[in-house]
């Protein structure tokens, strides 16, 4: 899989990012780096953003082991089989988080 990054300007959430849950082993690395002052959580979900009238705000997200409400530069890593990817950032963020996804697998 190619590398995803997306990025989070402000409070909120950033676009979703669809992850292929059909990978084995499922491993992801995630790096996330911030610029300036914010405080973000990375998230996953079961729930597959293909889906005809799928809607972000009503999936059910989780937070990332090691990657929640955090103020730092960091990464992590997700063995846990999901869908999708996003990041969000806290309200009363001024900072830009930028989430680099890196999906691996076979070629």
């Amino acid at each position: 899989m190619q590398s995803i990054i997306v990025t989070q300007v402000a409070a909120g959430s950033s676009a979703v990012e669809a992850v292929s849950y059909f990978t084995n082993p499922f491993n992801i690395g995630l790096g996330a780096i911030l610029t300036g002052t914010a405080t973000f959580t990375v998230e996953y979900s079961m729930q597959d953003p293909m889906d005809a009238g799928y809607v972000a705000s009503s999936a059910t997200w989780f937070p990332v082991t090691g990657l929640s409400a955090v103020s730092a530069t960091t990464g992590a890593a997700l063995t846990i089989p999901c869908r999708a990817i996003r990041v969000t950032l806290a309200g009363g963020s001024t900072g830009t988080v930028t989430l680099y996804i890196q999906q691996a697998g076979t070629r």
